[in-house]
This record gives structure tokens, C-alpha cells and sequence, in this order.
């Protein structure tokens, strides 16, 4: 092999070393949260959305055909069950089974955005008001 050859695939050789040394470490591990069966015979929706509360805002009791996995984008959201009441800050997620009451409220002095993601029944309302536990 020529010598300038040989000179530029130990360059290469050199900085494939290099970036692979300084490459972003490894992701961390996958964490499961929540494992929900979905019912087999039924045909599913996925629905993605947001939810602004400005501050004093509930989103009312109500209950969903499936699952919900919320997600807090922003501010502070109460997520109240019967008998209990979870304080969520910007960075937490919530699960919620389907057919649990339950009502979101923001008792903060600021707005609270929440990413939600459902996996209903397909052709039913996602969103079903009911009565406070």
C-alpha cells in the first residue's frame, strides 16, 4: 500500500476512535411505567391532545372508554380520585384506567398545560362527564 495511502486510513482509523470516544453516552435504561391490556374485539382510537388551565380551572369528573397517560408540559395539576388527591408538577405523568372517575384542577397561581394521550373504544365518546364521587 502507497505510504499516503496508508497515512490517511490511519487518520481515518484515528478519528473513528475518536468519535466513537466522544459520542453522547447511552440512553438510560427503558422504565414501564403502566402496562394496560386493550380489549381484544373492540376496535381502538389514539388521541393525542393538550390542555390548558389557567389557574383555578377543572376539567370536571368524568370518565374515559380506556386508558389516559397524562403527561404536565407546564405548572402545577391536582388530579383528584375518589379519596385521593395526587399533586402533579412541569415533568410528572399520571395513568388513569378506564372507567375512573376523576377531575383535574389547578389550584396554582399559574397556568398548567397537560399533554394527554388516550387509548379509547373507537366510536365512543372519549370523554364522559359523571357525577363527583
Amino acid at each position: 500500500m502507497p505510504q499516503g495511502r496508508l497515512l490517511t486510513m490511519r487518520a481515518l482509523l484515528i478519528l473513528a476512535a475518536a468519535a466513537t470516544t466522544s459520542a453522547a453516552p447511552p440512553a438510560a435504561p427503558m422504565q414501564t411505567h403502566a402496562e394496560f391490556d386493550v380489549p381484544r374485539g373492540k376496535p381502538q382510537w389514539v388521541i393525542v391532545q393538550t390542555r390548558d388551565f389557567a389557574s383555578g380551572a377543572a376539567s370536571g369528573w368524568h370518565v374515559h372508554p380506556g386508558i389516559e397517560v397524562g403527561y404536565v408540559a407546564s405548572g402545577q395539576l391536582e388530579v383528584h380520585t375518589k379519596g385521593k388527591v395526587s399533586v402533579l408538577n412541569a415533568g410528572d405523568s399520571f395513568t388513569m384506567p378506564r372507567g375512573l372517575a376523576h377531575n383535574g384542577v389547578n389550584k396554582s397561581p399559574q397556568p398548567a398545560r397537560i399533554v394527554i394521550t388516550l387509548v379509547v373504544d373507537k366510536g365512543a365518546a372519549p370523554r364522559q362527564p359523571v357525577k363527583a364521587p
